[in-house]
């Protein structure tokens, strides 16, 4: 088929071959749902099993499936399946949170980590710890929801000027988590702040324990529920204002609930884990690859590579210095560099 006749139909071999191996997705994304599931808890059993400690395969299995007073059901129970289980809920709510808002701001640059709500999250938590010591656990959830808050309600504003385009805004974006990054820093500096604190902002989940992740779950669950159930509105934010008006959309009441959903998933992320980046941007982008722009199984599937992402991000953290550890923040930043600057070079005359 010649170029000409490439442009005529509106598809090249490139899409016709990526429309045949994702059609199936689209036409039956549970399968891809059924396969991300799969591929997770195999993921999250490697984790398991892989950690300084060196526990062979069945000891692993043992101690997790047949728990007993022994050293090796301690290291499973308490050091590791918190860890795993706080890596699915964190990726869970930032895959989600990117997905709404994507579509809040139609902008596909957008996430949590390039808008600076992770940044101004992570402020207002070193902030208060180092005003308040006594500060810690469920507590740096509020003003982890306060300062997300602020720096949402700030791109928010900037998102509904006309003069400002999708690359414009993701850039002022990441302006603003530069400018916050240097704060805490300064912050950090100006106290003595221990190397808790300056790990924990590398974005972690290793030293997660089951308080943290009850802190986290209900706003996991409650929020995700809330999120996938009003989908087909949320899908409707992605449409310009008069279309949405015309079938029916309330833009500022839908608008205001996706805003408030965005700041409890990312903010309560943060509070437990760190500002932890780019999986808001990566997953939502993989996923609408994968099965379309329909944004409820965006959602629902983004509940599932969101923690397959950070899962597996987790274990190769853990392999890449074994025994020693990277961060998880840091392994995401690798993988999601290169990302978000291909997504900037495929949006440019936008």
């Amino acid at each position: 088929m010649s170029n000409k006749a490439e442009r005529a139909t509106g598809h090249s071999a490139h899409e016709n071959t990526k429309i045949g191996w994702s059609g199936a997705f689209r036409r039956h994304p549970v399968r891809l749902f059924g396969i991300l599931l799969v591929l997770l808890s195999i993921v999250a059993i490697g984790n398991l099993m892989v950690g300084a400690a060196g526990l062979t395969i069945q000891q692993s299995l043992a101690a997790l499936f047949q728990p007993d007073s022994s050293v090796e059901t301690a290291l499973i129970w308490d050091v590791r399946l918190p860890r795993v289980l706080l890596a699915i809920l964190v990726g869970a709510n930032l895959a989600v949170a990117g997905v709404l808002i994507q579509a809040l701001t139609r902008n596909p640059l957008a996430s949590p980590q390039t808008f600076g709500i992770n940044g101004g999250a992570a402020l207002a938590i070193v902030v208060c710890v180092i005003a308040l010591p006594g500060l810690s656990g469920g507590t740096t959830v509020l003003p982890a929801f306060a300062g997300a808050a602020a720096i949402g309600f700030i791109m928010w504003v900037l998102s509904l000027s006309n003069a400002i385009t999708p690359l414009k805004l993701a850039l002022a974006g990441v302006a603003l988590q530069l400018v916050l990054a240097a704060l805490v820093q300064a912050v950090l500096i100006a106290n003595n702040a221990s190397t808790d604190i300056v790990y924990w902002l590398a974005g972690s989940v290793t030293s997660a324990q089951w308080s943290k992740v009850l802190i986290i779950l209900p706003f996991t669950v409650i929020g995700i529920i809330i999120t996938i159930a009003g989908g087909h509105h949320f899908g409707l934010l992605a449409l310009d204002a008069s279309t949405g008006q015309s079938l029916g959309q309330n833009a500022q009441r839908t608008g205001g609930l996706a805003s408030i959903l965005i700041v409890v998933l990312a903010g309560s992320s943060v509070a437990v884990a760190g500002p932890i980046g780019f999986v808001g941007l990566m997953v939502p982008h993989i996923v609408r690859s994968l099965v379309g722009e329909d944004l409820r199984t965006v959602l629902s599937l983004s509940t599932v590579a969101g923690p397959l992402l950070l899962v597996g991000a987790d274990l190769g953290g853990k392999l890449a210095t074994y025994p020693a550890e990277l961060p998880v923040g840091i392994v995401t930043a690798i993988l999601g560099a290169p990302a978000f600057l291909l997504i900037t070079w495929r949006n440019r005359n936008q």
